[in-house]
């Protein structure tokens, strides 16, 4: 089994040009602050003794430096907060490589001579399952109509085509709608199983390949060992 990593390093370049933008307003920060203290010591140093400045305008001013510093250290805990998020995250990503997961995608590649998978689930007895293949382009290329109780299934789709012949290898998607006995909707969802081989940090969250498709790690929703041939 290929496994990989993709862009093992988790600081995107849009986290380190915050970060970059955060020490950028520090530094000019402590340099206004610093000509501000000169300018201060100076006209301390040279006001009329009978006429001192106003300090109340000086206080002031002390108090806006202070706030600004306040907001810069908020914002680098935050940075520092974020890129400790991230490092956790691309951690326990890294721990899919290997593994079987279930999640919410209706993608699946399809080669010829083999099959596409799905599990599918309805949230209540439909004697109306209809079950719809869809290539890239949009278009409906298989249908069928079934009828299931509630809960889950699985489908496996051998390529075959409405108008006859078989499909050609790609990406297909699974399109699955029901109705109760009454005609009314019935609430269903679509997933996708596979062993994860590769995750993409480009993306946050990252992505995984399952079965050299991407599934966003939001949408996982179970994660086994996987099970061994034959078994």
């Amino acid at each position: 089994m290929l496994e990989a990593v993709s862009n093992t390093q988790p600081l995107t370049q849009a986290q380190a040009t915050e970060t970059s933008a955060s020490q950028s307003a520090k530094e000019a920060a402590d340099e206004n602050f610093n000509l501000f203290l000169s300018l201060l010591t100076t006209q301390l140093q040279n006001q009329d003794p009978l006429d001192p400045m106003d300090t109340g305008e000086m206080t002031n001013q002390l108090v806006q430096f202070s706030s600004v510093e306040q907001s810069i250290a908020t914002n680098s805990n935050l940075e520092e907060l974020i890129a400790l998020t991230n490092s956790q995250s691309s951690d326990n990503a890294v721990q899919y490589i290997g593994k079987e997961v279930e999640a919410l995608s209706t993608a699946r590649e399809f080669k010829d001579g083999s099959t596409s998978d799905w599990r599918f689930s309805i949230a209540e007895d439909s004697p109306e399952v209809k079950i719809s293949i869809v290539d890239s382009s949009g278009a409906a290329v298989y249908s069928e109509t079934l009828s299931e109780d509630a809960g889950t299934h699985d489908f496996s789709w051998d390529g075959s085509l409405d108008e006859g012949g078989t499909a050609a290898d790609g990406t297909y998607f699974l399109s699955v709608t029901a109705l109760d006995a009454d005609g009314e909707p019935v609430n269903t969802d679509v997933r996708t199983f596979g062993i994860v081989d590769t995750v993409d940090f480009t993306s946050n969250p990252p992505i995984l390949l399952v079965d050299g498709l991407p599934v966003s790690l939001t949408s996982v929703t179970s994660v086994s060992e996987p099970k061994d041939e034959g078994t």
